[in-house]
């Protein structure tokens, strides 16, 4: 999982770092030959596909040979497929919100996998939100507690994919680190919510035993008529 970081490597930029070591020609390159150990799975998927084809074929007479080639296609196909569109998105996915200058923004890039956007008024981010949601076991719930994290940046023309950060995130300490960064420019909000997660309604058995209970052990209030 991400964590979001703040890079003043560079005394005339400011980086908000949303995917780590992102942003350069070798991290897309690398993380492009990485997902080919995708392709097996791809491929996989891609001759299950061709599972209807594959059994038409055989009652038509036509043989195994043609039908394992058929699935060979069809799941190279896939494969090539779904590799190209994890590359496209490596490619695309923005990575680091350059900030110019920086001790005053006024311009933003938006740096994707191996290229940057042209600058763009700072005006264009409205706003980036922290959510920190706490949720409780309720009473009896085996279950630890949970805590989501994630970032979002809100632009004029949309919002960038929202980002998980890990649990143990200082998410004060982070809001305070972007304001410090990027206010008045930017707007940066911090959301914590914390609440019970909510108990499984009572199973049919458990409602019978307890009408049960309720009807079978309760007596009954009758009196005994005199004469």
């Amino acid at each position: 999982m991400q964590r979001v970081l703040m890079d003043r490597s560079n005394p005339d930029v400011l980086d908000l770092v949303l995917v780590e070591r992102g942003g350069s020609l070798r991290y897309a390159l690398t993380a492009s030959f990485q997902s080919v150990i995708a392709a097996p799975v791809l491929f996989l998927y891609g001759a299950l596909f061709s599972l209807p084809l594959d059994i038409g074929m055989l009652f038509a007479g036509t043989g195994w040979g043609p039908v394992w080639a058929a699935a060979g296609i069809v799941g190279g196909a896939g494969a090539a497929i779904g590799w190209a569109l994890m590359v496209r998105l490596v490619f695309r996915t923005v990575h680091r919100l350059r900030f110019a200058p920086s001790a005053e923004p006024a311009t933003v890039v938006l740096v994707r996998g191996a290229r940057a956007d042209r600058p763009m008024p700072v005006t264009e981010v409205r706003r980036i939100r922290i959510d920190h949601s706490t949720e409780e076991p309720y009473d009896g719930d085996p279950r630890p507690r949970s805590v989501t994290i994630t970032l979002t940046v809100l632009l004029e023309r949309g919002e960038l994919p929202q980002r998980p950060l890990p649990q143990d995130t200082d998410t004060t300490a982070l809001h305070r680190e972007l304001r410090e960064a990027l206010s008045p420019a930017v707007e940066v909000d911090l959301h914590v919510s914390h609440h019970q997660r909510p108990a499984p309604p009572p199973s049919v058995s458990d409602r019978r035993s307890w009408n049960h209970f309720r009807y079978g052990h309760g007596g009954s209030t009758g009196g005994v008529g005199g004469g």
